[in-house]
């Protein structure tokens, strides 16, 4: 069996160029090099069950695996968390420059940025609140976090950040022609 994680090559052009059948495709994110990421996988036809589960369980050693049965959504999958990452120390960056800017140590931001996006994922994870009510439980009328939000807005920075990971999707699909 041969896996390939190779960003918006086919299992069907993998097949060809190797003369293999028995092909897995699978997109993890850096994150696994923790045991803490995930991975979205498809396989070729010629996979048994049994084969797949061999491969989920390598692929669940460096966090998690879903399996799609639709290859096509491995190049959405690649945009989403393949890219993901990226995405989030983007933002990390920008906060951590931001509170260098307003005076406090390098070492210090980078602390408060962490431990803030620490915490920020726990409570997502733990919490019955969706995204929308735990970004009002921060936001109170007139306040700081509202006066960001609305810069935020103003910018469209949500619509920005959407149309980079649509943007990393076709950029996929491009590579698999």
């Amino acid at each position: 069996m041969l896996l390939s994680v190779m960003a918006g090559i086919k299992i069907k052009k993998i097949q060809q160029l190797l003369n293999h059948q028995k092909v897995v495709r699978a997109m993890p994110n850096s994150p696994t090099v923790l045991g803490m990421g995930i991975t979205g996988y498809t396989a070729a036809n010629s996979v048994s069950f049994q084969e797949l589960m061999q491969v989920e369980r390598l692929l669940n050693c460096t966090g998690r695996s879903v399996y799609l049965e639709d290859e096509n959504l491995l190049d959405s999958v690649t945009a989403l968390s393949g890219s993901g990452p990226a995405y989030f120390y983007y933002i990390v960056d920008a906060m951590i420059k931001s509170g260098i800017e307003m005076g406090i140590d390098e070492n210090l931001a980078k602390l408060f940025v962490k431990q803030t996006m620490l915490g920020a994922y726990h409570l997502i994870n733990n919490s019955d609140k969706n995204l929308e009510q735990l970004i009002q439980d921060v936001a109170s009328k007139g306040g700081t976090t509202e006066a960001a939000l609305k810069i935020f807005e103003e910018n469209h920075l949500k619509e920005t950040l959407k149309t980079g990971i649509l943007e990393a999707e076709k950029r996929s699909k491009e590579l698999s022609r």
